[in-house]
């Protein structure tokens, strides 16, 4: 594809693409690519070990500076294992649903009471089950999940849009969520982005103008059974790549650099 305008030239990564810590607010940030990532010029560990194939983490550790690591619950038998060589080269976290491994976020107030909030997540759920699974949710259904049909994307509980798309599970995705309560409707305050595209979501509810009051976030698996109704105690068979997290609405022209940096740097041809 042709060339794309990117903001922040001035601080280009060597790969040619904006790292997200350039863009403002960027206020959670888990990369699996590899054991650690070079963040302004300093290495800084991605994991709570080093890993290679197998190994378990037991934490996963947030790069926006903001100290929001995701933890295991539930003892060392339930930590997801580190994959290499996923995608371009690059590892992943690996979850298996029914040994309940999962990774969650507390505290969560960082994320309450938001005008604006933008959720990448770049995953590839290995299945699509009848039963739903979080991918990245939160205890006030806040996020990204799998309803056990299609997928759904949620700002508050009951208040969520879904959409159908043709998820081809031999492959990484691309998922976002994109809220901004100042504006007026359900389709302009809430949408998702798949695979750099914007689909069309069938909505319930009111999509409220600011983000409920969180205490967890769950990544891949909810072992608290504080996701509700369908989410909880649900875990997803997959791998998670990276997660990125802004509390606010990101502009178009910084959404078009966000997904130009998660295609180019996971290859994924979009």
């Amino acid at each position: 594809m042709g060339a794309i305008a990117i903001p922040y030239l001035s601080n280009m990564a060597q790969m040619g693409y904006v790292t997200p810590n350039i863009i403002p607010n960027l206020s959670l940030w888990y990369n699996a690519s590899a054991s650690s990532t070079v963040v302004s010029g300093v290495s800084t560990a991605n994991f709570d070990v080093t890993v290679s194939n197998g190994t378990r983490i037991g934490s996963w550790i947030d790069l926006s500076g903001l100290g929001h690591p995701a933890n295991v619950n539930g003892g060392t038998s339930l930590k997801p294992a580190y994959a290499t060589s996923m995608q371009n080269g690059l590892g992943a976290v690996s979850y298996t649903a029914a040994s309940s491994y999962n990774l969650d976020i507390n505290p969560a107030a960082w994320s309450n009471a938001l005008s604006g909030f933008t959720l990448y997540v770049l995953a590839r759920p290995t299945s699509l089950p009848a039963t739903a699974f979080p991918v990245v949710v939160s205890d006030q259904s806040e996020g990204i999940w799998w309803n056990g049909a299609n997928w759904s994307v949620g700002v508050s509980v009951g208040n969520r849009g879904t959409v159908t798309v043709t998820d081809d599970t031999t492959k990484f995705h691309m998922y976002g969520m994109v809220f901004d309560g100042s504006q007026t409707g359900n389709a302009n305050r809430l949408n998702f982005r798949y695979d750099r595209a914007a689909k069309t979501l069938t909505y319930t509810g009111t999509i409220p103008a600011t983000t409920p009051s969180n205490s967890n976030w769950f990544v891949g698996g909810d072992n608290r059974g504080g996701a509700g109704g369908a989410l909880s105690l649900k875990f997803m068979d997959g791998y998670i790549g990276e997660v990125l997290i802004w509390t606010r609405t990101l502009s178009a022209t910084e959404i078009t650099s966000v997904e130009y940096y998660i295609n180019q740097k996971w290859g994924l041809g979009l």
